[in-house]
């Protein structure tokens, strides 16, 4: 498995950071974990034909997480003629969500290809078939939004866990378990924590109490830039500690 960083950033606009999309390519199968603002001008900067992309995981609605999404509906049916299913997947509310968009906002006259929306809850776990490889999702709740949902992707004995937007919680530890690399949110260092997002320490101490094995902070504000967050994140963590970059590929 790899994943390979399309967007770092958050909420605040940046050059160097685009909002939060992250591609998980299996073998020739891609999945996309959130598709905030930019994402289509990162897979084109990545070389990675749109009509390859037949799964798409949200974790919940902000824009910074879900922005492209009206996009990459239109461009797969004005611009490239889509004619596979795109299959999203969302947290509770979603389809909510997906038909306002379709019905109040793009309005389509008509599309070529079908659009197939799940809700993820609460434990929710499915199985995809790719080129007869199966791959295991998870969802679990985070502590962000309401409703708000962190995945487990797991194939050929490997897991990888991505966190979205998320406080300190025993959910996320919880399905980070034992994880071979795990992409968690650090938003603002150690001395400006904010409710429903994390710090540097408490990222170190779910990556301790998880066992997990490699670990990506990402979701980045500016002030994360002024300080060591790797350092202070080491203090509560001794494996392997990366700080997430756009088209960052990480192999597991």
């Amino acid at each position: 498995m790899k994943i390979t960083v399309l967007g770092s950033g958050t909420a605040a606009p940046r050059i160097n950071r685009n909002m939060s999309s992250y591609l998980l390519e299996i073998d020739n199968n891609k999945i996309l974990l959130d598709t905030g603002p930019g994402t289509i001008r990162q897979l084109l900067k990545s070389k990675i034909n749109l009509l390859d992309i037949d799964n798409i995981f949200y974790t919940h609605m902000h824009n910074d997480h879900i922005n492209d999404l009206g996009a990459i509906i239109w461009c797969n049916n004005y611009g490239m003629l889509r004619k596979k299913s795109l299959n999203l997947y969302g947290p509770r509310s979603f389809n909510k969500y997906f038909n306002i968009l379709i019905k109040k906002i793009l309005k389509p006259t008509k599309l070529s290809y079908g659009i197939n929306v799940k809700e993820m809850k609460n434990n929710s776990k499915i199985r995809i078939s790719l080129d007869n490889k199966i791959i295991i999702i998870k969802s679990i709740k985070s502590k962000h939004t309401k409703n708000s949902i962190s995945y487990r992707i797991e194939h050929d004995n490997k897991s990888i866990v991505y966190s979205g937007d998320t406080d300190y919680s025993k959910e996320i530890i919880e399905i980070s378990k034992n994880a071979d690399l795990l992409i968690l949110e650090c938003s603002f260092p150690n001395n400006k924590k904010v409710e429903g997002h994390l710090i540097p320490s408490l990222c170190g101490k779910i990556a301790t109490k998880a066992n997990i094995k490699k670990l990506v902070l990402t979701h980045l504000y500016p002030e994360c830039d002024k300080v060591d967050i790797k350092k202070q994140c080491s203090k509560e963590f001794d494996g392997k500690i990366i700080v997430a970059k756009d088209f960052m590929e990480i192999k597991v």
